[in-house]
């Protein structure tokens, strides 16, 4: 084991304790940032696959900048915020339990936004003819079962279900209502697994958890470890129904694993995080011709219908001096480093850094759906920043504004119980820990 690897498993395992201390928010941001990263480094530095190569000091150099720009940005809005009053952790919570909702806006958001889903969903099986799931290779149907334009709003799955699940926690009685919204998280959890598809559940899978440490008091180990495992599987589960064991087998003596075959189950999980920064590392060391906003800004391009168009007139290579054509993700930073090289690291980084810190102080100063809800997108991103880069997804996009703009609906029409402004005092002590 590398020097790297033992320093960045050493991090790992403090900022993991430290979760434990008294009055310590554990969904800070920098915490977060820093959790992923100094884990998904470890790992890749443990070397227990034939295709990871020794990182030039210019692919670290360029990594680096990339995550310092984002922790300088949050120290940035952190010094800033530093001695202003900030609600704790505990304040949040009995604040947004003392919040009276508008169940029926609510309500109403749900059944608009499912009745597009499921329309969408019907229209577009009407099109192509079969369902994943059903087909001999749901891994490579699964695809193709697109039509533009409804394609995108069969990926308002993951809201639809964070809103039900907003519903439950929130909303008080309302038997009827809570059945048929039972009935709207049932038929869509069903339906999006037909797709055979995992990430995007993902989504509101990590949107609860968010929600339930800062919105109450369910936030426990045990109820944290039922969401782990069930995540787990989640995403095993689909994954299995997706490649056979002789697959998995086949992923293994491909991928050149350095461990024995008994535990081949682990190379699909270890190369899907690893494999990012190792393309990452390989390319930027390579890569000569830049972009200049193409990838970043994807999600412009591909509403305006100009994606495809510009990437066939310039002959724009998708996957540039990938590794392994079986792993063709580079992590969230390489889309700024292909558009505008070092100055993207840098600069990009820094501000997602600062908006990040933003919404944080933003949900500690004024807590309600809409502040919790917004932050947890954003600490997604984070999350899964050594993976693919959300913002400039179009879905993600969609799934973001829809997510904004309801639950700031539900914000204006809502109101705090009167009798309880006067009890709530913001906590000064509590404020700059992070």
């Amino acid at each position: 084991m590398s020097l790297i690897a033992i320093v960045c498993f050493i991090i790992f395992s403090l900022l993991i304790v430290t979760m434990f201390r008294k009055g310590t928010d554990i969904f800070s941001p920098a915490r977060i940032f820093m959790i992923v990263w100094t884990l998904a480094i470890g790992l890749a530095e443990l070397k227990l696959s034939g295709h990871q190569i020794e990182w030039n000091l210019y692919s670290w150099f360029a990594l680096l900048i990339s995550l310092l720009s984002v922790l300088l940005g949050m120290f940035i809005i952190f010094v800033l915020n530093l001695y202003k009053p900030l609600n704790s952790t505990i304040s949040i919570r009995y604040l947004i339990t003392r919040y009276n909702i508008d169940g029926d806006i609510l309500f109403k958001i749900i059944l608009l936004i499912f009745v597009c889903y499921f329309l969408s969903y019907l229209i577009i099986y009407s099109i192509v003819g079969f369902i994943p799931l059903f087909t001999p290779q749901p891994n490579l149907t699964r695809t193709k079962w697109s039509v533009f334009g409804f394609g995108l709003i069969i990926h308002l799955a993951p809201t639809v279900i964070y809103f039900v699940i907003l519903y439950y926690l929130t909303v008080h009685k309302m038997i009827g209502k809570k059945f048929i919204v039972g009935l709207i998280l049932f038929t869509t959890l069903l339906t999006f697994f037909l797709l055979v598809q995992r990430f995007s559940l993902v989504i509101s899978i990590v949107l609860t958890m968010i929600f339930l440490y800062y919105g109450t008091y369910k936030f426990r180990p045990r109820n944290v470890l039922i969401i782990v495992l069930f995540l787990i599987v989640l995403m095993y589960g689909i994954s299995t129904i997706r490649v056979s064991a002789l697959f998995i087998e086949y992923l293994y003596y491909s991928a050149r694993m350095k461990f024995g075959p008994q535990y081949a189950f682990l190379t699909e999980p270890y190369m899907y995080l690893v494999m990012n920064l190792e393309n990452f590392a390989n390319s930027v060391y390579h890569l000569n011709d830049f972009t200049y906003g193409y990838f970043t800004f994807d999600f412009v391009l591909a509403l305006s219908g100009l994606k495809h168009w510009i990437a066939e007139y310039t002959y724009i290579e998708q996957f540039p001096y990938i590794l392994n054509s079986d792993y063709n993700t580079y992590s969230m930073f390489f889309t700024y480093y292909r558009d505008f090289g070092l100055f993207g690291l840098f600069f990009i980084p820094f501000i997602l850094g600062l908006v990040v810190s933003i919404l944080y102080y933003k949900m500690r100063r004024k807590p309600d759906i809409n502040s919790i809800s917004f932050y947890g997108m954003f600490l997604f991103v984070l999350i899964f920043s050594f993976f693919i880069p959300m913002l400039s997804w179009l879905h993600f996009i969609l799934n973001l504004t829809v997510i904004y703009f309801c639950t700031k609906l539900v914000v204006i029409n809502s109101q705090y119980h009167i009798s309880d402004i006067s009890n709530f005092q913001f906590d000064i002590a509590d404020g700059g820990k992070s």
